[in-house]
């Protein structure tokens, strides 16, 4: 075998020295990260297709703001409901800091527990300890 090696011509060598150095520099790492990727991007996915799996309850409640306020306020601080044009609400919560995981489940689980859809635009005003936050609701 070393026989054979020392006959190849130096470009033949130097060849095969480049195609295993690209080989272990390009190859590989890029190999590896698709591996990577593909493993998170798999993980996303199911995490989505749990959302999406959720069964809305047969107890869902139409929207009133009085019962909404209500609830709401079992929850948070300050609650206050704004109706506005095309049948919308502007919604203010205001709530202490250490309440935000909580929030974000009210927020996950609104249009389970009210016939509500909720618009886009979230606008969130942090002053000291205190956040407010306005959501845009419209009732179906």
């Amino acid at each position: 075998m070393s026989n054979k090696t020392e006959q190849m011509s130096l470009i033949t060598k130097s060849f095969i020295l480049f195609a295993i150095l690209v080989l272990f520099l390009w190859v590989a790492p890029t190999a590896i990260s698709y591996y990577k990727n593909r493993n998170l991007y798999n993980h996303k996915v199911a995490e989505l297709e749990t959302l999406d799996k959720r069964e809305i309850p047969s107890d869902i409640k139409p929207f009133h703001t009085e019962i909404f306020k209500a609830d709401a306020q079992s929850y948070f601080d300050e609650v206050d409901v704004v109706s506005i044009p095309n049948n919308e609400y502007n919604i203010t919560i205001s709530f202490n800091m250490d309440k935000l995981p909580k929030f974000y489940d009210f927020l996950k689980n609104l249009s389970l527990n009210y016939k509500v859809s909720v618009k886009d635009t979230l606008i969130y005003r942090g002053k000291n300890n205190q956040i407010d936050t306005q959501i845009t609701i419209k009732p179906y």
